[in-house]
């Protein structure tokens, strides 16, 4: 399974469950995501890779300044707390619109971690119906 669910506590902490916290190390860099409804959480090792492609890009072009702004400028660090939690900030959470108390999803991509409530994962899954429905022959993946 790669979706895990918790509770984010009073102080706006959440368990990272224990099935990911072996491969992440002790820190997370947690960020806007590219997809309204989801932060985006990144290794430090993976998340240097991008801040330094998203560094080669054109300062003087306004959609590169403003994808800095969003995917670097949002950035923060969090580390593991010695129970496996984290922190994130109260700007971060209201982003896909989470309070204390209420349940999130991790949901595991293997290059990075992204998460969201759990509300708003299951009204995606039942909008987005089911991928019988969608050509994915574009994406010529073999064995599925």
């Amino acid at each position: 399974m790669a979706r895990f669910t918790h509770i984010i506590d009073a102080k706006g902490r959440v368990f990272v469950p224990a099935r990911l916290r072996e491969s992440i190390g002790g820190s997370l860099i947690v960020t806007l995501s590219l997809d309204d409804g989801y932060l985006s959480a990144y290794t430090p090792e993976n998340f240097r890779g991008i801040r330094d492609q998203i560094n080669q890009l054109s300062g003087t072009d306004p959609a590169v300044r403003r994808f800095k702004r969003a995917i670097l400028g949002e950035a923060m660090v969090c580390e593991l707390d010695s129970q496996g939690r984290i922190s994130i900030s109260e700007e971060l959470w209201s982003h896909i619109q989470v309070k204390p108390g209420e349940e999130i999803c991790f949901i595991d991509m293997f290059d990075k971690l992204e998460i969201c409530s759990k509300a708003f994962y299951q009204q995606q899954k039942e909008e987005q119906g089911s991928l019988s429905e969608v050509d994915l022959s574009r994406f010529d993946v073999k064995g599925i």
